[in-house]
């Protein structure tokens, strides 16, 4: 899946649902948004900055968590949660506890 094209996909259904905005050229112009930015985000080809996510938000009077609570994107999250977790990664990635040549000092 690809998570930056169902996130626009997902603010472009919430803008067009809102009856005060004709069109997300408007909506765009209203919440202070590049036009080009905001186009970029509703197609999938920017990864917006959170300040941008929060002028969204604001526009359509909804908590930024409510653009992540999604059924397809929570799905996405758990799948990818893994790769990014340090916690998880190999043991061969964690630091040597080996003795250093140094003597501790007391």
């Amino acid at each position: 899946m690809d998570f930056l094209k169902h996130l626009g996909e997902n603010i472009r259904r919430r803008i067009l649902n809102k009856s005060e905005f004709v069109s997300v050229e408007l909506f765009a112009h209203e919440n202070q948004i590049p036009k080009s930015t905001l186009s970029e985000i509703l197609n999938g080809k920017n990864d917006p900055r959170l300040t941008t996510l929060a002028k969204i938000c604001s526009g359509l009077e909804i908590p930024l968590s409510d653009l992540f609570r999604d059924p397809v994107l929570d799905s996405w999250v758990r799948e990818s949660a893994a790769k990014y977790n340090p916690r998880r990664r190999h043991s061969s990635n964690k630091p040597s506890k080996e003795k250093s040549d140094h003597p501790r000092k007391k």
